[in-house]
Parts: structure tokens; C-alpha cells; sequence
């Protein structure tokens, strides 16, 4: 798993980093795997991505399959019901 970003995925990725201290790379590799933490988990990062970044901005960075992965743990954390019922069909319709 490559976590290694171009500048337009460092930017996109920073979107969701308001509040957090870690970089986009950081970011990146905790919600592919290559990194785990206690907090944030992956779930968090995905719903916090989710929620902060225009989609065809998110799908830049990572694909919906890599997305679709994490959307069990991810779902809880989303506080948006447009969000949620946009990735729940995106990800029965990728299964």
C-alpha cells in the first residue's frame, strides 16, 4: 500500500485534518492499513474523509473499493444520512 501523495492529494487529504495533528500521509496510511492507531481508527478516517471532502475529490486519493472496505466501522461514525445512503448503495452495487 503506497501512502506516498502528490500535491493535490496532500491538499484534498488536508481537508479532513482541521482538527487532527497528524500529516496527509499519516491520514492516508491509517485509512489503508499501513499504519494503526488506537485513535483514529480506520472508521473514524473514512467517515471524517467522507464528511469533509467533495467525493470526486475523495475518490482522487483513495477508490470506492478501498472506501467500501472500511464502510462497516466507517458507518458508524458518519453523521450525515445523505452520506450514508450515497455509500451504501455504492457499496452493495460494488459487491
Amino acid at each position: 500500500m503506497n501512502t506516498l501523495l502528490n500535491e493535490e492529494q496532500k491538499s484534498i487529504l488536508s481537508q479532513a485534518l482541521w482538527d487532527l495533528n497528524m500529516s496527509p500521509e499519516e491520514f492516508a496510511g491509517i485509512i489503508r492499513g499501513s499504519i494503526v492507531k488506537n485513535w483514529p481508527t480506520r472508521g473514524f478516517c473514512v467517515a471524517r474523509l467522507l464528511e469533509s471532502v467533495n467525493w470526486y475529490d475523495v475518490v482522487k486519493v483513495f477508490s470506492p473499493a478501498e472506501l467500501c472496505a472500511e464502510w462497516e466501522e466507517a458507518e458508524a461514525y458518519l453523521r450525515s444520512d445523505s452520506i450514508r445512503k450515497g455509500m451504501q448503495f455504492a457499496c452493495r452495487t460494488l459487491r
